[in-house]
């Protein structure tokens, strides 16, 4: 049975469509009436409903969609695995957040693309195909061989700070009263830790979280614009604005746009649980 704030609901959804719907029309009238130069919006969606033809000689958009999120995914992994662990630290040690917090504001305004150049210094262009042994895949179009460990350390990098801030800030907004009554019922200082600061933290900890995808997300479509890149949807978008293919170009920057709203929503989602609970706390 549909509930009435289901109702309620639906008009607020239908409501955000109303700017980009807008955008479509205005593209399309512009593109027919011959004042830009940019493709019709059929052309795009042509290009957009054959995901998985070559194009350009460089792949598919397919292709190099699950390059760019295969890149993301485990550079953020990295990000969290230790964003997460140093944030709760800073958040409920005095000794650690005096230890650690010159250093990371040192390096929070450091941007991850202007340290490309360093990275690949430092990891001499080695993928992951190379790290685990398995050089024969190097000259092959093998999404292994697509990882290079520069660019998950700028993913890492461009997504890490994020998650500390966020997540030490969760930790820091508990309310002492809280602490307090579960100290007062026995709670050990682990217990109190686990129990009580985590969970009421996780809605700082999965704003933190959305805040570092969205940073790697553009940080990986900027670092695949550079040049020496050949791989993932920002090297596609770059090439085909270098050949005129503007259809191709503007269906890129479509696939780019949706998945990172997917990303965000999709976090949003997951972190909407802690949010309900936060907001029925007294």
């Amino acid at each position: 049975m549909m509930r009435p704030q289901d109702l309620l609901s639906r008009p607020g959804r239908l409501l955000g469509l109303l700017i980009p719907l807008l955008l479509l029309v205005w593209w399309q009238l512009s593109a027919g009436g011959g004042g830009t130069v940019l493709p019709p919006p059929s052309k795009v969606l042509q290009v957009l409903l054959h995901p998985g033809s070559d194009l350009l000689a460089s792949g598919s958009i397919l292709w190099s969609v699950s390059v760019s999120i295969s890149r993301i995914v485990l550079g953020f992994i990295c990000a969290v695995a230790v964003g997460v662990p140093v944030g709760l630290a800073m958040g409920g040690s005095r000794f650690y957040r005096r230890l650690l917090s010159v250093i990371v504001e040192m390096a929070r305004p450091l941007s991850a693309i202007a340290l490309l150049p360093l990275s690949i210094i430092i990891f001499r262009g080695d993928s992951l195909a190379d790290l685990l042994g398995l050089r024969s895949l190097r000259y092959g179009r093998h999404i292994l061989n697509e990882l290079g460990l520069e660019m998950i350390f700028i993913l890492f990098w461009g997504g890490v700070f994020p998650v500390i801030l966020g997540t030490m800030q969760g930790v820091r907004s508990v309310r002492r009263m809280h602490l307090e009554v579960a100290r007062v019922l026995g709670a050990s200082r682990l217990h109190r830790f686990l129990h009580v600061m985590v969970p009421s933290a996780l809605p700082d900890i999965f704003h933190g979280l959305r805040l570092g995808i969205g940073r790697c997300w553009m940080v990986i479509i900027a670092a695949e614009m550079l040049p020496g890149t050949n791989s993932g949807i920002g090297y596609l978008l770059r090439y085909s604005y270098q050949l005129s293919r503007y259809d191709v170009m503007l269906a890129c920057v479509v696939v780019i746009a949706i998945i990172g709203a997917f990303f965000s929503k999709g976090l949003e989602a997951l972190g909407e649980r802690s949010l309900l609970l936060r907001s029925r706390e007294r």
